[in-house]
């Protein structure tokens, strides 16, 4: 053969950018996905605190109905009343008398709700309290309701870092 020696065809080089129009459909639905899972996920976790006391309530009560036993459900519920707080307002659960009692008013709205978590404050320390145990759990429901559901204060938790934590025995 005479003459220039040919070459086999070749194709230029594939780019890599800009991608095709399927790989930004992909790319949007993949991104939506992320968000929809981030919204349902912070969405969760606002409700679990809320969910875990009232749980712990219930066993309060429960404990109650099996045992009798009113010293226990108002150590109880007054052991939850200032884990609750924490949550809330950091600084507020380490106060006592006026300053704690202000404090639980401020999220008590009914004024039975704040009788009955008035004489939460006296009661725990009796050997023997006489306290109304059911209008005191309905009080306590209805407050950690009201408290968890008001706005954070600065310097407060954020919902997605809400974990009700016992302390140890």
């Amino acid at each position: 053969m005479n003459g220039p020696q040919l070459r086999d065809i070749h194709l230029p080089a594939a780019p890599w950018w800009p991608p095709a129009p399927g790989w930004w459909v992909l790319a949007a639905a993949v991104l939506l996905v992320a968000l929809g899972v981030a919204w349902w996920w912070r969405r969760a976790a606002r409700a679990r605190l809320p969910r875990a006391v009232l749980r712990e309530i219930d066993a309060l009560e429960a404990g109650y109905a099996r045992d009798g036993d009113a010293a226990r459900v108002v150590d109880g519920a007054s052991r939850l009343l200032r884990r609750v707080a924490r949550r809330v307002e950091p600084e507020v659960a380490s106060r006592t008398g006026e300053a704690w009692r202000a404090f639980v008013h401020r999220y008590a709205r009914a004024a039975v709700t704040r009788a009955a978590l008035d004489q939460l404050a006296d009661a725990r320390f009796r050997a023997q309290p006489t306290v109304e145990i059911q209008a005191l759990l309905v009080a306590l429901r209805q407050w950690c309701r009201d408290a968890l559901r008001a706005p954070q204060a600065p310097g407060g938790v954020t919902p997605a870092q809400y974990t009700l934590r016992r302390p140890a025995p």
